[in-house]
């Protein structure tokens, strides 16, 4: 997701581990559409094959020790490589705006198919969502943490506060980090971050679910934003913008920044390329998946 870095500046390992999250990404969205949207279409098309498919998956890959251990770690890591992106390039903005775009067309698509088949697949605030603003956020902080430099007139001062500046966006991130568990965490569930929030208007509790998971108030039909597809921008955002530390620290350093190339080779290329159109994938495997799963629901049918 971060198609604006030249391929000359590319760091491999970046787009390894971007590859392998998007991979595993893909087999988890697969596994969902075949857990929870096949079985009723299987039914629409009159088989209930599904059923006990969707019931196997979801005892043994979907809570199953597997995916409750890799889950956190995955996350984390994607959300920092983006994160550390967004200090390799200087077009953060049009890239959140594209990221936004692409995530409204997302959501379109999936609350159209919903409203026909009622399958329960809308996105309304999903990971590209989130990721869209939080892009928006590190141009914007980037841009502030610049100004002062702008404004002193001595070259050492200057630097100072140049380099100093680089660093707002991820120390914004970790106090967010840091408030978000101190005053909003309600523990995990599964594998969703809970909040301890309660609202009761529920029209502020909608705008609420944008920043703060809020769906252990669910059962008192309090709303929220949520969706299949549901990432609040506390902590995940967070996450993104503290990467800029290790970005900074890391490959903006042109002493270790080149570390990982002298085991670069040809062995990564497949995954690299994932990890290179991380966008492209993640977009296009909704739709394949959904198609896949519907050939092999006819199939069922002969």
């Amino acid at each position: 997701m971060d198609e604006a870095i030249s391929k000359k500046k590319r760091f491999w390992e970046l787009d390894f581990i971007r590859g392998i999250c998007v991979i595993l990404m893909v087999i988890d969205h697969v596994l969902f559409v075949a857990m929870y949207a096949m079985p009723q279409i299987g039914v629409m098309l009159g088989t209930d094959k599904w059923n006990g498919i969707g019931e196997w998956l979801n005892d043994n890959y979907w809570y199953g020790n597997f995916r409750l251990c890799i889950r956190f770690p995955v996350l984390f890591l994607f959300f920092l490589i983006c994160g550390i992106s967004c200090t390799l390039t200087k077009s953060n903005a049009k890239r959140g705006v594209l990221c936004l775009a692409v995530a409204c067309a997302v959501t379109t698509v999936t609350v159209l198919i919903d409203k026909v088949m009622n399958i329960g697949i809308s996105i309304y605030f999903g990971v590209l969502h989130m990721l869209g603003i939080a892009m928006l956020l590190y141009a914007l902080f980037d841009f502030l943490g610049g100004l002062p430099a702008k404004k002193i007139k001595d070259e050492r001062g200057k630097h100072i506060a140049a380099e100093v500046g680089k660093y707002l966006a991820p120390t914004i991130g970790a106090i967010l980090f840091i408030v978000y568990f101190a005053c909003f965490y309600g523990g995990i569930e599964g594998d969703v971050f809970n909040s301890n929030v309660v609202i009761k208007d529920e029209s502020l509790s909608v705008f609420a679910s944008f920043f703060v998971n809020i769906f252990p108030n669910s059962n008192s039909g309090i709303a929220s934003i949520g969706g299949a597809d549901y990432w609040p921008l506390l902590p995940w955002a967070a996450v993104v913008l503290i990467g800029g530390f290790i970005g900074r620290l890391v490959y903006n350093d042109d002493r270790i920044k080149y570390f990982a190339a002298p085991i670069d080779g040809k062995w990564n290329k497949p995954i690299c390329f994932v990890g290179r159109h991380a966008l492209i994938v993640y977009v296009c495997h909704q739709v394949a998946a959904v198609a896949l799963l519907f050939v092999v629901t006819l199939f069922m049918l002969i």
